[in-house]
């Protein structure tokens, strides 16, 4: 069985076919989906869509980094857990671009975002789905100033082998996903990450594999993924398998 471990399935790029997406994920072996938010109104969605069948789907609350503009308050933001938040996220920094300006007037601001949601997750006892782009020392720094260290995973992984210990140090897991298939850098780093500390992602409709470039990607690519990690690792498929769905378990409340 595969994980999702990070899918927004609550987009409108699946309102037309939805069940449909999720079937053929399951019949690709994908059997469990966490469906995370970006601001108020997607983590509201995903707690609806995961309370449909919390057997396989479940939902992550959370504010993304660009969305500092209309920032949630703390209470807002605990008022969005419910039985099916199984942790917070996706929060973190994103120093790429803001609104296709570049992010500088903005990084205070999601500092402040991120820090808030990690002591959300802190207080409920949560794992967090961090989003970061080009900001990895900010991360780190963010984390190590909080009170104590929570659990998560840096989601969509992009960075290096320092980062990988970074990461590692720090009792995070890493997310892979479509673009693991494509990044040469990824490629040169995924053969030194232990498989103790991965997880499978897609985040669909985003980052399509080979194969599907420029189509939205679905949860049903989890198994392209895991074959190319395989491939770089030089182990076979099944252990990937095996390794990323005892992590995503390990992590998250599933």
């Amino acid at each position: 069985m595969y994980i999702d471990t990070h899918c927004h399935l609550n987009f409108k790029e699946f309102d037309e076919d939805r069940l449909m997406v999720i079937g053929n994920a399951k019949k690709a072996g994908v059997k469990k989906f966490i469906i995370p938010g970006t601001n108020p109104i997607t983590s509201r969605s995903a707690a609806r869509l995961a309370a449909t069948d919390p057997t396989i789907l479940f939902a992550s609350v959370g504010c993304h980094p660009y969305d500092t503009r209309n920032v949630p308050t703390r209470q807002e933001i605990e008022r969005l857990i419910s039985k099916s938040t199984l942790a917070i996220g996706e929060c973190g920094l994103d120093y790429h671009l803001y609104g296709d300006e570049p992010a500088v007037g903005r990084k205070e601001e999601q500092k402040q975002l991120f820090e808030m949601q990690l002591g959300i997750a802190l207080q409920y006892n949560l794992p967090v789905i961090i989003h970061s782009r080009e900001a990895f020392d900010d991360i780190f720094s963010v984390l190590d100033s909080m009170p104590s260290m929570p659990k998560g995973v840096f989601h969509c992984f992009s960075g290096g082998l320092e980062d990988v210990r970074n990461i590692q140090s720090r009792g995070f897991m890493l997310g892979l996903d479509g673009n693991a298939t494509y990044s040469k850098q990824l490629k040169l780093v995924i053969p030194s990450i232990a498989l103790s500390m991965l997880l499978l992602e897609t985040d669909a409709p985003y980052l399509a594999p080979v194969g599907h470039r420029g189509e939205r990607s679905e949860p049903k690519y989890i198994p392209l993924i895991a074959q190319i990690i395989a491939e770089l690792q030089n182990v076979d498929i099944q252990k990937v398998e095996e390794a990323t769905t005892a992590n995503a378990n390990k992590l998250f409340p599933l």
